[in-house]
């Protein structure tokens, strides 16, 4: 298909559109008009004085005088347009009354929120290949009773219009579009780990999402060990740790059997130490809080009076820090992906999230103030430990690709079974496209918001025709189509505005109050969605 299903629009608060003066006239004054990278008329500024001098140029510009608030000195962007080719793709007067109208959005009550939008639909789709150029053009006084005034004009002489805005644009390659980059992703292997390798004991590490990395020793010494992010890749039944600890020593676990050592579990506890340490209002709240606390409980095992007893309860603030950290916020991004390669360019991977690695974090941050053997005791017996992971199942993704800074506003859904009930987003990290999920996913769905704003019409790939599918009044997809679309020049790809109107109006509400609001529901092109489907 060598052109474009969507017709370009244009979306700004009402309040930033002077209405025209013109009494008694409903017609939309602005409109898109789209020209292709050769017909592009040149862009000049002048000034408005310059603009009613109709005898120092030929284009032709119908007389006006100056209303209030302007000056001749006032400048203007102009472009002068080939009659023989303005006639081919300006709107009609008729088309003009469906190509714009007035949106609002509404909260989840059904109430209208933020400002009147004006939306302006331009008539003509752009070529796939090489660049379009959109005009916002002013086409205030330029209609009469028999369309638009062309003075005239004969088929090579210049109109003269008055550019609001202007914008050029080209169609990229399908694979770079938001469905195709999202359906090209790497996705072997699905999950977060290092290529295959044909070493049997090197592999059973890796397809656990191991990554050998340089290990300096206490005393000096430089070996190599193996470490495992909290994104692993499947679910961990590991759970022979016992928390809290005093030194993350405690949680080096040796193998004989290839004389290395996993490190995984001691570098969570010593981070979420070190990450703890870094906060000093944390770390002092919490030191404070669990003084407060141990000596609230001596005063109770002394049997000296309680009343006047101090708060113990836990501040909010060291709450909320610790379920923060619970979902890796904070994590450096190479604690979490420990190797470049496990994330290559434009891939998806899934991962389960190892709730043994999450708690020594949460541990190694707990463990301020634990110093003493009787300090320790006392963090195993507080029942208000923070060191506990709050969500056994969650698992998500991490995305690399250009779709994520194309489109900042993509959204996510992950499903369990039921393809009607979405499970818990937890996170949502678009620094690194990180997506923490509460449960297992089956199924995962990433598409746009689904106020993004797109007109067009449908192709029919085999036949090679364009046609239309229809919605009803409430915005719901029925059985109904518009074949064969109208065209006022299919050359030119300039849709037939009023034409279209009407056999939409046929099938789906045969009646004069018919409006543009409507034609624009039935315009609205649906939100790309793309989905992975777990094996």
């Amino acid at each position: 298909m060598p052109f474009s299903i969507r017709v370009p629009s244009l979306i700004t608060p009402v309040h930033c559109i002077t209405q025209t003066e013109e009494p008694n006239n409903d017609t939309a004054w602005l409109a898109l008009l789209l020209f292709e990278e050769t017909e592009n008329p040149e862009s000049k500024i002048i000034t408005l004085e310059t603009l009613k001098d109709i005898n120092i140029y030929t284009a032709k510009f119908p007389n006006f005088s100056l209303e209030s608030g302007q000056h001749e000195d006032d400048k203007v962007i102009i472009i002068d347009v080939q009659k023989q080719l303005l006639e081919k793709i300006l709107p009609t007067k008729e088309d003009l009354t469906y190509l714009a109208h007035v949106r609002q959005g509404t909260d989840a009550q059904g109430k209208l929120i933020g400002d009147e939008l004006a939306v302006i639909i331009c008539n003509r789709l752009p070529q796939k290949s090489g660049r379009s150029i959109v005009h916002l053009v002013s086409l205030e006084g330029r209609y009469n009773n028999n369309g638009f005034d062309f003075q005239g004009a004969g088929d090579n002489d210049n109109i003269r219009l008055v550019s609001l805005k202007s914008w050029s644009f080209s169609c990229i390659d399908e694979k770079q579009s938001f469905k195709g980059l999202l359906i090209h992703l790497n996705r072997e292997p699905s999950t977060l780990r290092l290529p295959q390798v044909n070493n049997t004991e090197a592999e059973k590490y890796l397809s656990m999402g191991y990554v050998p990395l340089p290990h300096f020793l206490r005393q000096g010494g430089k070996t190599f060990s193996w470490y495992h992010s909290p994104l692993i890749t499947g679910n961990n039944p590991n759970n022979n740790i016992t928390l809290p600890i005093r030194t993350a020593d405690e949680l080096i676990i040796y193998n004989p059997d290839n004389g290395m050592f996993d490190v995984s579990y001691s570098a969570a506890w010593e981070l979420g130490r070190l990450l703890a340490l870094q906060s000093k209002n944390l770390s002092v709240s919490l030191y404070n809080w669990k003084r407060t606390h141990r000596q609230s409980l001596q005063n109770i095992e002394t049997h000296l009076p309680v009343y006047n007893q101090p708060n113990t309860e836990l501040p909010e603030s060291i709450y909320n820090w610790f379920e923060d950290l619970s979902l890796l916020k904070g994590v450096p991004f190479n604690y979490l992906v420990p190797d470049e390669l496990m994330l290559p360019v434009e891939s998806i991977r899934f991962f389960y999230l190892d709730s043994l690695w999450i708690e020594c974090l949460l541990d190694g941050a707990f463990s301020i103030g634990r110093v003493t053997t009787s300090d320790h005791k006392h963090d195993q017996e507080n029942k208000t430990n923070l060191a506990v992971n709050n969500y056994p199942t969650v698992t998500g993704f991490l995305l690399r690709s250009d779709v994520v800074s194309g489109w900042p506003g993509l959204l996510v859904d992950g499903y369990n079974e039921d393809d009607t009930k979405k499970i818990e987003l937890l996170r949502m990290e678009r620094l690194s496209a990180n997506v923490l999920i509460k449960g297992e996913i089956k199924r995962l769905d990433i598409h746009q918001k689904p106020e993004t704003l797109h007109f067009g019409l449908d192709w029919d790939d085999e036949n090679k025709t364009f046609y239309k599918k229809l919605k009803n009044l409430d915005g719901q997809e029925i059985n109904k189509k518009v074949d064969n679309i109208p065209w006022k020049d299919s050359e030119k790809r300039v849709i037939d505005i009023n034409s279209l109107t009407n056999r939409i109006k046929e099938q789906v509400d045969n009646s004069s109050s018919f409006t543009s609001a409507q034609l624009a529901l039935e315009m609205i092109e649906g939100v790309e969605k793309v989905r992975f489907i777990g094996s």
